[in-house]
């Protein structure tokens, strides 16, 4: 291909709604735009009506297998001239690798998924492994299952790290000013989470780690964004009564002010059972707060122990709450760790980033040429 700057990048993802897969997908169609290349972004399903993507493309999904949309798709790459497909998702892999074998086209797929089932060989993941040319991890710890659990081989599996846009830092009015929006008193020590309330993202372990250093730190309390099934919140809400917690912890929902949550948090606390990722842990460093979280999956490529946050053990409240009362006592050391977050996200994990690990990767399969 002549010049790099004419391809043709179709980004494509099953569905848009809370979580780090939408906030990727978005970030790598503006990325591509941003550094000139041509971008389609199509969606399988309505989006949730807070996505902003522009040019956005909606083909309807329909239940079950849809052999239909194969056609769909390929129709969509011939006409538009499209050079390579990025698939997010198993079910765009699968309907978008087969649309671009028909094409003669090359297709890469990004693998999200936390669940490790999903790693594992499956009818659907046969087909995918015959028709991609490219398979990209979000962490290391992902590559490992591309490699052993679905044989991928070497030269065609990669990692690509998430990447955040970088907020400038905010002074303590701003700060203060936004506690106030969000109706928090200022003198209280904001703990924040952002996940779904299902068991895997520890918010559990949150909330017994918070009942152990409830008495010595009477003005601390926990803030969880982030919605699940009526019987996940019931969990969970049972859980505080158990402990008396009731009004320590605060369960938000669903939630579009994230950054503003994050921004007046003194900790951001999630402590994963498995993580792919974890992008709200760049998140938390771009927004220069230190992370208490679990040395599992992705996290530990984004979190340095002791220097940008505190790792702990997965499922163990009582490591939780000790981490926490050392960044409690000690704020300066607590500051000191959010700006080296704040330095590791510039170094490693911008957007920009990101788009350089997917063009090298484009680069290596021949499908972009130096």
């Amino acid at each position: 291909m002549d010049g790099a700057h004419n391809l043709h990048v179709l980004e494509i993802v099953q569905s848009l709604e809370k979580g780090g897969r939408t906030v990727r997908f978005a970030s790598t169609v503006d990325g591509f735009r941003a550094q000139g290349y041509q971008v389609s972004a199509i969606c399988l399903s309505q989006p949730e009506p807070w996505v902003e993507i522009e040019d956005l493309i909606v083909i309807q999904r329909s239940p079950g297998i849809n052999w239909r949309l194969v056609l769909q798709l390929r129709a969509f790459i011939v006409s538009h001239k499209v050079d390579v497909v990025h698939a997010h998702c198993e079910f765009t892999q699968l309907y978008a690798g087969l649309a671009c074998r028909s094409a003669g086209i090359a297709c890469i797929g990004t693998f999200h998924r936390s669940e490790r089932a999903r790693y594992q060989l499956s009818k659907s993941n046969i087909v995918i492994r015959a028709c991609l040319k490219g398979f990209v991890a979000v962490s290391e710890n992902r590559l490992e299952l591309l490699r052993n659990h679905l044989g991928i081989a070497d030269k065609k599996s990669f990692v690509v790290h998430g990447g955040t846009p970088l907020p400038m830092p905010i002074s303590s009015e701003k700060i203060a000013k936004l506690k106030c929006e969000l109706q928090v008193p200022e003198q209280q020590n904001l703990l924040f989470s952002l996940g779904h309330l299902g068991e895997i993202k520890g918010h559990q372990d949150s909330i017994q780690a918070l009942a152990q250093i409830a008495a010595d730190f009477p003005d601390c309390h926990l803030y969880i964004g982030g919605d699940g099934s009526s019987e996940q919140k019931e969990t969970l809400v049972k859980l505080t009564q158990e402990l008396h917690l009731e009004q320590r912890v605060h369960f938000l929902g669903q939630i579009s002010n994230a950054s503003s949550w994050m921004q007046c948090c003194q900790i951001f606390l999630q402590p994963s059972i498995d993580e792919a990722f974890g992008l709200v842990f760049i998140e938390a460093g771009a927004a220069s707060r230190p992370v208490v979280a679990t040395a599992v999956g992705g996290i530990q490529e984004i979190i340095v122990n002791e220097k940008t946050g505190l790792l702990v053990a997965a499922q163990s409240p009582t490591q939780i709450a000790q981490a926490l009362t050392k960044l409690l006592q000690q704020p300066q050391i607590a500051a000191e760790m959010g700006d080296a977050g704040y330095q590791r996200v510039v170094e490693h994990f911008s957007v920009e980033s990101m788009i350089t690990g997917y063009l090298n990767i484009f680069k290596q399969l021949n499908i972009i040429k130096d």
